[in-house]
């Protein structure tokens, strides 16, 4: 990893989709994870411009959801999440990428606009991080929502 780029990065199955591994270090019975430093290019090309975590439980079922025009970063705090991801910008979505993230390992992923996403926690609970780009409008909501499971794709978590 360089500095002036920022962490390494994995381009995943669906385009656009970034796997990250922020620096990580451990002391003191500690572990200490660098999610963000100016100039890294890595995953903000874009600026953050909406910042906010999210603790989910175990259990915790979610809607897929997908955006117009905002990326989200997340960056995992605390714990272990499975992440789904179905591209919305295909002609017929494939089945989903499922992929898990642990806060201890740095881990976190950039979902760009157009691909659904949900996630659920594997751990008693976890922390997640997003750090947006562009902000939430209360005014101009660029949310798509539709259950779990539903008629476009039929996945859901095996418990």
């Amino acid at each position: 990893m360089e500095a002036a780029t920022g962490p390494e990065r994995e381009e995943l199955g669906i385009a656009g989709v970034i796997r990250t591994r922020f620096p990580v270090v451990r002391y003191n019975s500690s572990t200490l994870v660098e999610a963000h430093r100016a100039g890294w290019t890595s995953i903000y090309e874009q600026p953050i411009e909406h910042l906010y975590w999210i603790v989910t439980e175990r259990g915790v079922r979610r809607r897929w959801g997908r955006h117009d025009h905002t990326i989200d970063r997340y960056a995992i705090v605390q714990g272990t999440v499975e992440i789904a991801l179905v591209d919305g910008r295909a002609d017929t979505p494939a089945d989903p990428l499922v992929i898990s993230l642990a806060g201890e390992e740095g881990e976190g992923l950039l979902i760009p606009p157009g691909v659904w996403h949900t996630f659920r926690s594997i751990t008693p609970t976890a922390v997640l991080l997003n750090s947006k780009s562009p902000p939430y409008n209360p005014s101009d909501v660029d949310k798509e929502l539709l259950p779990m499971p539903n008629d476009q794709f039929s996945f859901t978590w095996d418990d």
